[in-house]
């Protein structure tokens, strides 16, 4: 492809991001007020526009800078993907969760907590919000949020983990350090008093985790990664 177009393309893509960004900007400093789905989908944009963008400048260099430039591009969306995944996970007011409920912690409140927003019983959780879905009690919308979200929510961590730190693919490594990150998150939960502590939660985000993983590690599909990626995804042993 010509090279000014592909930088033309890249332009127009960044300012995309760049807007994309300013409004999650916005939004965190209470300049703006976002629902869920709109929210969700500004975080979506950034980062496929940014990633985009980031692909057609790559055109425009020789493999090895294209390979260096598309590694420090992946890894500034690995740190945007935790910010948000801790926003999400402990922050976000639209999501149920308020960090500052610490500040008021004591044995009333945590009794409080661990009465209204635990679930140690696997499966419990996914069961009450099928049964409202098909009771007209909950909308597709908010049942499909809360089950597929938290199915989706970690597969980009195996991504970005399998890129950063382990090579060639150890699946064993890989599920025990999803397992202690999602325990992690539900950990921290119980402790700052927010959200919700529930083990249908590590059970979702394991599981997405994990079949992203082993997705990953297809051949076909690897190698359409490693090209997209101009060689930073470099995963030797895939499977047919």
């Amino acid at each position: 492809m010509n090279r000014r177009y592909c930088l033309g393309i890249a332009s127009v893509l960044y300012f995309l991001c760049f807007v994309a960004f300013c409004g999650q900007i916005a939004y965190t400093f209470e300049l703006v007020e976002l629902t869920h789905s709109v929210k969700i989908v500004s975080d979506a944009v950034s980062v496929i526009s940014g990633f985009t963008a980031s692909f057609f400048y790559c055109l425009t260099l020789n493999e090895k800078k294209a390979n260096a430039f598309m590694r420090r591009v992946l890894f500034l969306l690995f740190v945007f993907y935790i910010i948000m995944l801790v926003d999400f996970t402990l922050i976000d007011d639209n999501f149920g969760r308020n960090i500052f409920n610490f500040l008021s912690w004591d044995r009333k409140a945590f009794a409080e907590y661990l009465n209204t927003s635990t679930n140690f019983i696997p499966f419990a959780t996914v069961k009450l919000f099928i049964n409202g879905y098909v009771k007209d009690y909950l909308s597709f919308w908010d049942t499909s949020l809360n089950l597929l979200g938290n199915f989706l929510v970690f597969m980009p961590f195996t991504f970005f983990t399998a890129i950063f730190f382990y090579k060639p693919r150890p699946y064993l490594k890989m599920f025990f350090t999803v397992l202690i990150a999602t325990v992690a998150i539900e950990f921290l939960q119980l402790l700052f008093l927010t959200g919700s502590t529930d083990i249908d939660d590590l059970i979702l985000n394991t599981s997405g985790a994990m079949l992203c993983y082993y997705v990953l590690h297809k051949k076909r599909i690897s190698k359409v990664i490693r090209w997209l990626t101009f060689g930073v995804w470099d995963n030797e042993k895939e499977e047919d």
